[in-house]
């Protein structure tokens, strides 16, 4: 089996559809960095179910697909075929040859299964690249253990053991839930068993209630009748006394105002007074404030002078001060400049000299450095030969080491060749007899998946019929919800109207809307509940006590008009007759059902109505009546003579239609929650068979996997006996060879070992001359020096002087800049004092003439305050006498208003107690009503026998209701669930024995699967790490390795990689080179392919950290596999190029487009070198 080709298009940098083809031998892909070579690996390993777009280098699988260049559309498809020549069968089909193909977005997982254990796949050692190597070396031991998984073949035993322990988890869950359900139902059973009894008790105290209650509640009825008569009677007497009350208070009430009349235009007079004295007051105030005020700043002023005279005088003689300190900052300013000259000369000159001797330092020290860098070149040069040498002594010691275990590996070849082919034919035999069992193990699963699917499709029918009637039921009940709602809240009628009927028991005598009491058909309802228009939402009340005790509640509402409508004062005359003839339906009063109550009510409203077919009809009809009668169509169209009435009859609340809709809802819930139950009962029955049929699958699945596996294990023990077999004659004709070349590389290295030492003599002469030259440079280095440093030195001092005298300098000049800043500041402070007196002295003189005018004005204003107080006095002394009368009429009509006001409240008291007597009667038929269904129009009170004690019967009712109340809630249809339940207890008591039997077949195959690949797996970690050692010590030349499997459990140990080059002692793979861990990598891998060989081998610039010499050992091992394996090597190494059978250079002519060019080598020419470094620049010319 081998790659026959792979074909690309859309995937990554391969837009256009790429052919490669694979031969037998080793396959080269080369090409620039950034041409595409890598989206070669990418591809095989995506079309092999890479599912991680990390591993592809990618974010998202969509950034597999060509997204675009400068000059091409991004794709929308990327599409890989990779062809096998299957010509040995190792893959599990009849064919001979196989294409897989990928596109984006397939599930994979028939791919993944085509490649278990064969060593193919996304992850198996089949595609190694440099990320691979590092993951097998690195301290997570899990890349390594799945490459051993892969190899020993348990990797499929794995994935059927993760299915298996999901079918075991869904098969413990349903057991779980089983379990959950049977207890809730052996649960329910018990206490349905307590309830049958308990359901017959009930119905004997029940009956006994009623008998004592209606008894009782007759005498009741009978009491609140004569109370609700003699509340009438008393009522009627006080509302006289009130109303003699109310027209006293009236008369009062007049007199009274023409008082407050009078009151008022005293007090406008009185306030107009005081205003007037409140201003003269305002303005004596100001002009004496004013006074005060000039004379406060005439003494200011007076003040500010004296001070300015003196501030002044003290600024002259501070003047003279700063004069003389000015005068003796500039002379010192002076002298300081001339010695700071003198320094900064000095400084120059030292400054110069240490620059010329700097400069000799400088040539003197690059002479130094040129000599102690030959002298490093040389010491550098004899050390390198001096290794060279002692390189060349390991090597010929390796050589020999070498040749002594290629003999030795030799003689054991050739005994384990004759133990391979014995093997072989014990396998085959057994192969036979398991071909024949595995078939029989697929007939019965197959069987099983057939039951599976159509209880599947039976059971997904039952859900969506089940749900369907779900959704149907739901939405009929949030119908039947909104128009409850809206019945409960009076929608539809006017705001009186709701009022009155949220008002309930508060309003005795009330019974609800007409709506309410008519049963309309739902043929007629358009036309009758145009006919009735807002009289459906009149308010119906029992008699005429009733009427005005709603219009007293109405009036206190404040909540807008009602109609009310008094039923015992209906009554009714002859009906007029109805025209018969085609088109007529009939009386509307005689469609429409009502209780007997009310048929005066519905003959009053809908006597003169004629129901007929169509508007035609009605029209012909309303035209020739003349006895008053209306004609309405089935669609609602209301005729009379003159006149029509057309439209939707809904827009006037639609009340009827909402009566019947309601009716309507409730018998529908009720028959589609019989429905669901049903519905429920079919699922559960189908949910049971489902989990039989599926432990049962799940059974036959567990067989067929066993005795796939055993067919699967013989088969690969017949591959493995014949790879060994072959591969141990390979391995015994390179170790002949592999001696031959060790001699003849022994006699090489002796030779060059020779010419190293004597190039090392020469070196070490050519050392002594170097060292006495740099001592000669460094002597004359330190006597420049020195004289540098005394030179520096008196730089230095010179420095620091012309520093301190600078210092100084900037002082001086600091403190003449101040002296002459405070003499200017204080020169113009003396003029600013001067004029500061001069103004305030005018100012003072102005200030005294104005208050000498003030004080004359001052003495007029007071008189005339004086006078306007006395008017004020008079007219406060009218305006108090005037309110002492108001206040003894307003005295007396508090007392009349109070009693009036007691009046009203006694009336409101008595109407209060009728209303609470009929509200009282009216929850007593309405109790009879909604408790025995009794009309209480039809009821006659029971006369209570003789010697009948209320109060003990009372007590008996209540001890019969305290023993029903005990009894806690009974379910009256207990005996008929209880059968039911019963029933279903033993079916699922069925269903979970055989969830249990399913559930221990599962554990068993589990047990199989774990016991067959932990025997795999040691086998197969045995072979490798034997081969491990010796692939090891082929690619090293020598050391040792090792494979250590930590952890008990076969099937989750880790696995330690111990390898030991020869001449080193490392503690840990981490501190070998990136070299010597390729190396490693490189023998693990190709010991797994000894085991388990692979068909094919894709390297990813695997080579990319070896040297020259490591690069031939990795070519001599490929050549040395490529005979019963196909490689694919991504190289950028000349070396591994010249090995190639045939290369393919990946170049990018088109930027963001990747193209291949390909070269078959037939022969091995001398030009191939060359050839395949031309190749490798294919990408940039």
């Amino acid at each position: 089996m081998f790659l026959h080709k792979l074909e690309i298009q859309g995937f990554k940098s391969f837009v256009e559809r790429t052919e490669v083809g694979f031969g037998e031998g080793i396959t080269g892909v080369v090409g620039p960095n950034g041409c595409g070579k890598t989206n070669v690996s990418d591809a095989i390993r995506w079309v092999m179910g890479e599912q991680s777009a990390h591993q592809l280098r990618g974010d998202s699988m969509e950034d597999v697909i060509f997204s675009g260049s400068p000059g091409r559309k991004p794709l929308g498809l990327a599409e890989v075929h990779l062809t096998f020549r299957n010509d040995r069968g190792i893959l599990p089909t009849e064919f001979s040859e196989v294409t897989v193909s990928r596109r984006v977005f397939r599930s994979l997982r028939d791919i993944r299964d085509l490649f278990f254990d064969t060593g193919m796949g996304s992850h198996a050692y089949s595609v190694i690249e440099r990320q691979m190597v590092d993951h097998v070396l690195s301290d997570n031991s899990g890349h390594r253990r799945f490459l051993f998984e892969e190899a020993s073949g348990i990797t499929k035993y794995k994935a059927r053991k993760r299915e298996t322990l999901t079918k075991l988890d869904a098969t413990e869950s349903d057991l779980t839930r089983l379990n959950d359900i049977v207890f809730e139902i052996e649960r329910e059973l018990r206490s349905l068993a307590r309830q049958v009894g308990k359901a017959r008790r009930h119905q004997r105290l029940h009956d006994d209630i009623r008998r004592i209650d209606l008894r009782l509640t007759a005498g009741r009825v009978t009491e609140l009748k004569a109370r609700e008569a003699e509340g009438a009677e008393q009522w009627q007497e006080e509302a006289v006394r009130r109303e003699g009350v109310t027209a006293e208070l009236d008369a009062l009430e007049a007199s009274l105002n023409e008082r407050r009349l009078a009151l008022l235009e005293l007090e406008r007079e009185l306030s107009t007074a005081q205003g007037g004295l409140r201003d003269r007051e305002d303005s004596r105030t100001q002009a004496e404030h004013q006074v005060v005020l000039l004379q406060e700043r005439a003494a200011g002023l007076a003040r500010r002078a004296d001070e300015a005279a003196a501030e002044a005088s003290r600024m002259r003689e501070r003047l003279a001060e700063v004069q003389a300190r000015e005068r003796e900052a500039a002379e010192r300013l002076q002298a300081t400049r001339s010695a700071h000259e003198g320094a900064r000369r000095d400084a120059d000159a030292g400054a110069e000299a240490l620059r010329r001797i700097e400069a000799e330092l400088k040539e003197r020290r690059a002479t130094a450095a040129d000599r102690q860098q030959l002298s490093l070149d040389l010491f550098s040069a004899e050390a390198e030969r001096r290794g060279g040498c002692e390189r060349m002594r390991e090597r010929a010691a390796s050589l020999a080491e070498r040749r002594e275990g290629a003999a030795g590996r030799l003689a054991d070849l050739e005994a384990r060749l004759a133990a391979f082919e014995a093997a072989g034919d014990s396998h085959r035999e057994r192969k036979d007899g398991l071909a024949l069992e595995l078939d029989e193990a697929r007939r019965m699963h197959a069987g099983a998946e057939r039951d599976i699917s159509e209880l599947d499709a039976a059971f997904l029918k039952a859900e969506e019929a089940l749900s369907q009637v779900r959704q149907e039921a739901a939405a009929a009940d949030s119908r039947l919800g909104t128009l409850l709602e809206l019945k409960r809240n009076y929608e539809g009628v006017s705001e009186g109207a709701r009022a009155l009927l949220a008002e309930g028991e508060r309003v005795p005598g009330l019974i609800g809307m007409v709506a309410d009491v008519l049963e309309v058909p739902a043929r007629y309802l358009d036309a009758l509940e145009a006919s009735l228009g807002e009289a459906s939402a009149f308010v119906l009340a029992e008699d005429r006590a009733a009427v005005e005790a709603a219009l007293v509640r109405l009036r206190g509402l404040e909540s807008g008009r009602a109609t009310l409508v008094d039923l015992a004062a209906l009554n009714t005359g002859p009906l007029p007759p109805i025209p018969n003839g085609s088109g007529v339906v009939g009386r509307a009063s005689e469609l429409t059902r009502c209780a007997p109550r009310f048929r005066s009510l519905l003959e009053r409203l809908l006597g003169a109505v004629v129901v007929v077919e169509d508007r035609e009809v009605a029209a012909r009809l309303a035209a020739q009546s003349e006895s008053g009668l209306r004609f309405v169509s089935l669609d609602g169209e209301v005729w009379e003579r003159g006149r029509v009435r057309a439209g939707s009859s809904r827009s006037l609340g639609g009340l009827l239609h909402r009566e019947m809709e309601i009716r309507e809802l409730s018998g529908r819930i009720a028959e589609q929650l019989l429905a669901i139950e049903a519905q429920q009962r079919e699922r559960e029955m189908l949910e049971g068979r489902r989990a039989a049929g599926h432990a049962k699958r799940a059974a036959a699945a567990a067989e067929v996997d066993a005795r796939r596996d055993a067919f699967e294990k013989v088969t690969r023990q017949i591959e493995a006996a014949e790879h060994e077999q072959r591969w141990a004659a390979a391995e015994a004709a390179e170790r002949r060879q592999e001696i031959a070349i060790l001699d003849s590389e022994a006699e090489t290295l002796a030779r060059a070992l020779a010419r190293a030492e004597q190039e090392l003599a020469e070196f070490q002469e050519q050392i002594e001359v170097a060292r006495a030259r740099v001592a000669d440079s460094d002597g004359a280095l330190r006597a420049l020096e020195a004289g540098r440093d005394e030179q520096a030195a008196g730089a230095r001092s010179a420095a620091e002087r012309l520093l301190e005298l600078s210092q100084e300098q900037g002082e001086w000049e600091a403190q003449w800049a101040r002296a002459e800043q405070t003499r200017h500041e204080l020169e113009a402070g003396v003029l600013a004092r001067r004029e500061e007196e001069e103004q305030s002295r005018v100012r003072t003189q102005e200030i005294e003439a104005e208050l000498a005018g003030l004080s004359s004005g001052l003495q007029g204003l007071m008189e005339s305050e004086s006078t306007q107080r006395e008017r004020v006095v008079e007219l406060q002394r009218r305006f108090l006498a005037l309110k002492e009368e108001a206040q003894a009429g307003e005295n007396e009509s508090r007392r009349r208003r109070f009693e009036q006001a007691e009046l009203g409240e006694l009336l409101h008291q008595i109407e209060l107690s009728r209303v609470q007597v009929h509200a009282e009667l009216e929850r007593t038929y309405e109790r009879l009503r909604t408790e025995y269904r009794m009309d209480p129009g039809r009821w006659t009170p029971e006369v209570s026998p003789d010697g009948f004690d209320p109060t003990a019967a009372a007590a008996e009712l209540e001890d019969a209701r305290a023993r029903l109340q005990s009894l806690g809630p009974v379910n009256l249809l207990a005996l008929d669930e209880y059968t039911k339940k019963k029933e279903r207890h033993t079916f699922l008591v069925q269903q979970r024995a055989d969830l249990t039997n399913a559930k221990a077949q599962l554990l068993e195959a589990i047990q199989k699967i774990n016991t067959t690949a932990s025997q795999l797996f040691v086998e197969t970690f045995g072979k490798v790490q034997q081969h491990f050692r010796d692939v090891f010590r082929t690619l090293f030349e020598g050391g040792d390795a090792e494979l250590r499997a930590v952890g008990e459990d076969p099937l989750e140990c880790e696995i330690e990689i111990v390898a030991k080059p020869r001449g080193k002692h490392l503690q840990s793979i981490s501190l070998m080179s990136g070299g010597e861990r390729a190396l490693t990598a490189i023998a693990l891998l190709f010991a797994i392919y000894l085991v388990k060989p692979s068909p094919f081998c894709l390297l990813d610039e695997v080579d990319a950290p070896l040297d020259d010499a490591n690069v031939e050992r990795f070519i001599r091992m490929l050549r040395r596999f490529s005979k019963h394996t196909q490689f694919v090597v991504i190289t950028h190494n000349k070396q591994t190029m010249e090995a190639a059978n045939c290369l393919y250079g990946v170049t990018m002519q088109e930027l963001g487009v990747s193209k291949l060019v390909s070269v078959r080598f037939d022969t091995r020419a001398n030009g191939a070198a060359e050839d395949a470094a031309e190749l490798a620049e294919v990408g940039t010319r």
